[in-house]
């Protein structure tokens, strides 16, 4: 979710605001809080981030999480969100599907 966030170089007031809502609805501790926090600082590289699936529901769910937080009027997300797919491997047909599921 930071990731695609990210993917244009910033985030901006919109996605932080997702992320903390997610964060606030999560049962993560102190600890888990404070990695995101370096995450957001860190720069973006989708191959990190899709390296963390190791199932297809996996991948899938870290795809699905990115939409939420992605703004697809903005190319750079847009592209970001294509290259996360290809890394995920994840086929034409279910990423049609996250897509529709995450408006």
């Amino acid at each position: 979710m930071i990731a695609a966030a990210k993917a244009d170089g910033h985030i901006d007031e919109t996605e932080m605001k997702h992320i903390h809502e997610a964060l606030a609805n999560s049962a993560i501790g102190s600890d888990e809080k404070q990695f995101l926090e370096r995450e957001i600082n860190k720069p973006l590289d989708p191959s990190e981030v899709a390296a963390l699936a190791s199932t297809p529901a996996e991948a899938s769910e870290i795809y699905l999480a990115s939409c939420l937080v992605i703004d697809e009027k903005n190319h750079m997300e847009t592209v970001y969100l294509q290259e996360l797919a290809r890394m995920l491997k994840l086929d034409d047909e279910m990423v049609r599907r996250l897509n529709e599921s995450s408006r």
